[in-house]
This record gives structure tokens, C-alpha cells and sequence, in this order.
């Protein structure tokens, strides 16, 4: 009996302990890293402070805690703070903030500070430098797009072959498509292409199916890293952060193997052109990395690790969220046509643009006239964007006051509604309906006498309050023009070239979205029945 009364008195101490240990840390949380929010910036749910009910919504429902939102506040004019992930909160602008808010200096407001609060690159790449100086992501913009055409021609020869491999060429039977894991496989290869695959070295590894599943075993594990990390209160994330990137770290040090003869040989291939200006050269990413790095970046640039990481975010840009938008628009595409006769009407337009050779080149002018399927991939984004919000910023310098007169603090979070934007019934006729041809009838009824559609604010890869998958400013992203290519050269390919449908099991209808927290992803499990033509 006292050996069971000492257990239990031992018990009861541990029990003190921990909760001691744990009002302290709570403690210590809300003294040193917890933002304080002014009194008179409203919170949703109208109290002081959150409830766990209310916090919860965010996690078990953040579609109806924004409509909420958006419905009474950002209508209005007016500020919120709302709960975000873990017990983290974010203050929501309203869109008619969204000028002021692109007006701000950088020495307050921070895109690249919020991307680092994100993604959290310490945990996931070892250094938030990957995040803080995203160089490798701003040369798309500046030195990438002066060769997109070349480049996205590359990349059309390789999109064919990878969906050829993976749909098939039968033309008499049809067969299932395991959707997600398939468009993945195809957008890496593709992606590939235009990031590494302009030499020999590099080429091997487009259809090197290891090397891709790799590229996107990383996109998933910097996932979980960074929604680990940045769940987590700050005084536990030197703990779950770490314990979030092992996976990352792990497949990093895999892919390095794949890449470092790719390096090598780009190296090579630098050395030869400083000694002969003028030589031909690959024409890729990482090759325009390289090159920049040598000069602004060298340290990096000689280090095989810390250019296998840039590579891994130069994937997880021209990888992730692209997969999933392709995989949207093909089910919408498919859910639609008995209404809008949308493949037809596609089939139609490629045949007239782009014309019915496969070895056509694509050009910026001809991507540019494809309004409806322009309209096809802005309509899916309106409806299936990733996230409910965009255009997140890091508040860094104090002083800033909001139009409507709240003082935004030091390390807060700002973003807007976007999805309830996108989806408002003042702005759209009949606004949850997916109307595949919604903005191209709108552009050709502006169309010029050389037969150029007008309105580009209603183009794919436009920005603005209620087009904020891209964000908005200087700090859109520079990948976009890009993924427009790509959209379009997919579908292009697909439709000229094979029959789609929803297998019979579906009845004709398309299987709906499902959210976590605030992020949109397409089904679980979703199939498409293909046959070639």
C-alpha cells in the first residue's frame, strides 16, 4: 500500500510539473511573442478575444468564418482580425485597402518577410535566406520571360510525350485516369523541361520517373514542414519546426544525387562561355541561375547544397499549385460541356490559332488570343483557387495606420478575402455557377478591328481584388505567364488529341472540392476516363 501511495503522490508531482511547465510557456507566449492588436481593430465574433469555438471554425470551416468576414467587414470597408492556423491571427483588409496597401513602403510591409513567415525555410531548407532572397524566382521575370517562347516550345514537346506515356494511345478502348497522381507526374516532367533540360545531363532526367517522383516527394514535405512550423506557437517551433523538416531535409540530400552531375556540367558549360563569349548555350532556369549567381549570388552559386535548394523551390513554383489547377479546369472543362459545349468550342479554337500540327510553335501572340480557354483556366481560378485569401504581407516597421484608422502592429499579418470576392453576386451573375466562356464573351464584345480581344483586366493572368491567386503589384507572381503557357498548351494537347469524360460511377456530374482550413484542393480520388482520337 505504500509503494501505491508513493506512485500516486509521485504522479500527482508530474502532474504540477507539467502544469506549471505549460502556464509558463503559455505565459511566456503571450509576453514576448504575441502581437498585440489594437483596441478598436473588431474582431470576428465581436469579444475581446477568441474563443476556442471561434478558433476552431477556422480549422473544422474557414469558407463560412471568411464569408462572414467578407460579408461584414471587408463590404464594408472595414478591418477585422480573424483566427488563422494554429492559434495564430491575421488581420483582413478590405478590398478597397488593396491600392493603399501596394502604396506602402517595403521598410513597413513585407512581402518576402510574410513568404518566410510561410514557408518557413529554416525548418524545411535549413535558412531562411531561400525565402528572404528569392533571386532564383525574380530572374522568371526579368531574364526568363525574354526566351518564354523558346523555352515553352521546349516545354510542348515534352508535355506531349508525357501525356502520350501516361494516357495512352488507344483508340478504340477507353481507360481511367488516376487524375491528381497523373497530371503531377506530366507537369513535372514538363517543369523539368523548362528547369533543368536544356543539355544533355538534364534531359535524361525529364522522363527519368524517379527523379520526378523525388521533385515531388519534396513539394509535399516542404508542405508539411512549413504547416507544422507555422502552426505552431513560436516558443514551440524550434521544436516542431525541426521536427517537421527531417522528411525535408532528408529527400533534399536524395535529390542532390540526381542533380549534382547536372551541375557539373552546367559549371562546365560556364566555364567555356566566359572563354568564349558568344558560344551557344542551354536555355533554362537553372542555367540563368547559375549564370546570375556566378556574378551576384557566388557564394551559392558554388555550393552544390544550397543551388540543390533553389532548384527545389523553382520546382515546388512550377509543380505544386499548377498541378492542381490542371486538374480543376480538365473536370471543369468535362462538367460543363452539355451546357456550354466547351470542348468543342476549345477543339475549335486551338484548330483555328494554333492550328493541327502538333509541331506547332507557340508564340505570345497566339497564347494571347485563345480567349476561351483564357476564360476556361481565369473561371476555374475564380471559383477553385487555392486559398480563400491573397496577397499576404508582413507588417515589419511600426507607424502604419489603416484608411479606416487602425494602427497595424509590428509582425502582424495582413491579407484579403478572396474567394468571397471572386464569388460575390454584386460582381458576378449567378456566382457559384462555373460558366466556362464567362469573361471571353465579355473580351470579344470589346474586340478591335484587327480582331485583338480587349479587357485584359479579365485576362488569366491579370491581378486585381477579385483575381488574387497570383497576389497583386510588383510582388505578383513573375511564374504566371508561364503557367499561362502551359495551361493552354495542355489543353491544347489533350483535347485535340483525345476524348475525355467522367467515368459512368460519376453520373455525369463532377465531384466536389474539398477544403482544408482555408485551402481548396480538387477530390480525393478524382478519375478521368481518356481515349485517343
Amino acid at each position: 500500500m505504500a509503494g501505491f501511495m508513493a506512485e500516486l503522490a509521485f504522479r500527482d508531482h508530474v502532474l504540477v510539473v507539467v502544469v506549471v511547465l505549460a502556464a509558463a510557456g503559455w505565459a511566456v507566449q503571450q509576453l514576448f511573442f504575441t502581437v498585440r492588436y489594437p483596441s478598436n481593430l473588431p474582431r470576428i465574433g465581436g469579444k475581446s478575444r477568441f474563443s476556442l469555438k471561434t478558433r476552431w471554425r477556422y480549422h473544422s470551416d474557414a469558407r463560412a468564418l471568411y464569408k462572414e468576414v467578407y460579408e461584414n467587414y471587408s463590404k464594408k470597408g472595414k478591418t477585422v482580425l480573424a483566427p488563422g492556423l494554429g492559434f495564430h491571427d491575421d488581420i483582413i483588409l478590405p478590398p478597397s485597402a488593396l491600392r493603399w496597401l501596394q502604396r506602402q513602403p517595403e521598410r513597413l510591409v513585407s512581402a518576402a518577410a510574410q513568404q518566410t513567415e510561410t514557408i518557413q525555410p529554416f525548418y524545411g531548407l535549413g535558412h531562411d535566406k531561400f525565402a528572404e532572397d528569392p533571386w532564383g524566382g525574380l530572374l522568371v521575370k526579368t531574364d526568363l520571360n525574354a526566351v518564354l517562347e523558346n523555352v515553352c516550345a521546349a516545354m510542348n514537346d515534352e508535355l506531349g510525350i508525357a501525356i502520350d506515356s501516361h494516357f495512352g494511345t488507344d483508340t478504340e478502348a477507353w481507360k481511367d485516369i488516376d487524375l491528381m497522381p497523373t497530371i503531377r507526374m506530366i507537369v513535372a516532367q514538363a517543369a523539368t523541361r523548362f528547369t533543368i533540360g536544356a543539355s544533355p545531363t538534364g534531359r535524361k532526367l525529364c522522363q527519368d520517373k524517379e527523379y520526378l517522383q523525388a521533385c515531388l516527394d519534396i513539394s509535399d514535405a516542404l508542405v508539411l514542414s512549413a504547416g507544422l512550423g507555422g502552426a505552431s506557437p513560436k516558443l514551440l517551433r524550434p521544436v516542431l519546426g525541426r521536427l517537421g523538416g527531417i522528411s525535408a531535409k532528408r529527400q533534399i540530400k536524395n535529390l542532390e544525387k540526381y542533380f549534382e552531375p547536372v551541375y557539373r556540367e552546367r559549371m562546365q558549360i560556364l566555364e567555356e562561355e566566359a572563354a568564349n563569349p558568344g558560344i551557344e548555350t542551354p536555355e533554362d532556369h537553372i542555367q540563368i541561375m547559375l549564370r546570375y549567381g556566378l556574378k551576384e549570388r557566388r557564394e551559392e552559386a558554388l555550393s552544390l547544397n544550397d543551388m540543390t535548394k533553389r532548384l527545389c523551390i523553382a520546382n515546388f513554383g512550377s509543380m505544386h499549385q499548377t498541378s492542381i489547377q490542371i486538374v480543376n479546369m480538365l473536370l471543369n472543362i468535362i462538367d460543363s460541356d452539355p451546357e456550354f459545349n466547351t470542348i468543342s468550342t476549345l477543339r475549335d479554337e486551338v484548330a483555328r490559332i494554333i492550328g493541327n500540327d502538333k509541331s506547332a510553335n507557340w508564340n505570345k501572340s497566339k497564347v494571347s488570343a485563345m480567349t476561351r480557354a483564357d476564360s476556361v483556366a481565369r473561371e476555374t481560378l475564380r471559383l477553385h483557387a487555392f486559398s480563400t485569401r491573397g496577397v499576404a504581407r508582413k507588417i515589419i516597421g511600426d507607424g502604419l495606420v489603416t484608411e479606416d484608422g487602425i494602427a497595424l502592429p509590428k509582425g502582424a499579418t495582413v491579407s484579403f478575402v478572396a474567394y468571397w470576392a471572386q464569388t460575390d453576386a454584386d460582381a458576378f451573375e449567378d456566382p457559384f455557377k462555373y460558366d466556362p466562356f464567362r469573361f471571353s464573351r465579355a473580351r470579344e464584345a470589346e474586340m478591335d478591328e484587327q480582331g485583338k480581344p480587349g479587357l485584359n483586366s479579365l485576362s488569366f493572368v491579370s491581378t486585381g481584388s477579385q483575381n488574387l491567386a497570383f497576389s497583386h503589384g510588383k510582388h505578383a507572381c513573375p511564374g504566371r505567364f508561364l503557367v499561362d503557357f502551359e495551361l493552354k498548351m495542355i489543353i491544347a494537347y489533350v483535347l485535340m488529341n483525345y476524348d475525355i469524360e467522367f467515368p459512368p460511377e460519376y453520373d455525369g456530374k463532377r465531384p466536389q472540392n474539398h477544403w482544408l482550413t482555408d485551402a481548396c484542393f480538387p477530390p480525393e480520388g478524382v478519375k478521368m476516363r481518356v481515349r485517343r482520337k
